[in-house]
């Protein structure tokens, strides 16, 4: 089969045409194989065919192709670059989860022992306080017997020096000094009043601070709490906005 005569290129499509049909040809002709549903053709002729219809495709089929080819291989490129800015973009949250993570936890081990110094501070200004209440007590009922022992002995002195000089006089200056020693009792008794009223003053005091030094503690572990809750939140919305 001898080869195609030249044309114009707009006269292609058909010479293309006519060259498949005779590669169609040579494949009808060929010798069929029994039993295998296979066909011997004239591999020379058939090559040369192809050949020609390979010729008569326009460079800009090739570029196309050409073209084809390389939008694969950007594909290819682009798809890997994509995988790997996807992992670092992954790796890269899975930091600022562990990072948010680290620094709420921290945030919130520092308010507690925050509150903790405080309610200790708090705590120790209360036992100084209660300490020196009670010191100041004991000194004054200290100074309230050693008045009153004084005041006892002076009393007893002065009715045994009255008795070894005024015996006539024993009796009334006996009841006037067992009058003064009531009123000394009288006093005593006052003073100790007096002294357990303030002993109880104290108390309440005491009771008063120590109710408001729990109450202040309490109040420093509900903020602590509630900074961790802040913590929590604020890490929990830094991983909602990562995902």
């Amino acid at each position: 089969m001898g080869p195609s005569p030249v044309s114009s290129p707009s006269n292609e499509p058909g010479i293309i045409l006519d060259q498949l049909d005779q590669l169609e040809e040579i494949i009808l002709q060929g010798l069929r194989l029994p039993l295998t549903g296979m066909l011997m053709v004239d591999e020379e002729e058939a090559i040369e065919v192809l050949s020609r219809i390979r010729a008569r495709f326009p460079p800009s089929f090739q570029q196309a192709q050409a073209l084809i080819n390389q939008r694969q291989d950007y594909l290819k490129q682009t798809r890997s670059q994509g995988a790997s800015l996807m992992q670092e973009a992954k790796e890269r949250r899975e930091q600022l989860i562990q990072q948010s993570v680290r620094e709420a936890e921290r945030r919130a081990k520092q308010v507690m022992a925050e509150a903790a110094a405080q309610r200790d501070m708090l705590l120790d200004k209360a036992r100084q306080v209660i300490a020196q209440k009670e010191q100041a007590l004991q000194k004054n009922l200290a100074q309230a017997e050693q008045q009153f022992a004084a005041r006892r002995s002076q009393l007893e002195q002065e009715y045994l020096t009255r008795k070894e000089q005024q015996n006539q006089q024993l009796e009334q200056q006996r009841l006037q000094a067992l009058q003064e020693l009531e009123r000394v009792n009288q006093e005593r008794i006052k003073l100790k009043e007096l002294a357990q009223r303030e002993v109880e003053g104290i108390q309440q005091e005491m009771q008063t601070l120590r109710q408001k030094t729990c109450a202040q503690c309490e109040e420093l572990t509900r903020q602590a709490a509630l900074t961790k809750q802040g913590a929590d939140r604020y890490a929990r919305r830094v991983l909602d906005e990562l995902n």
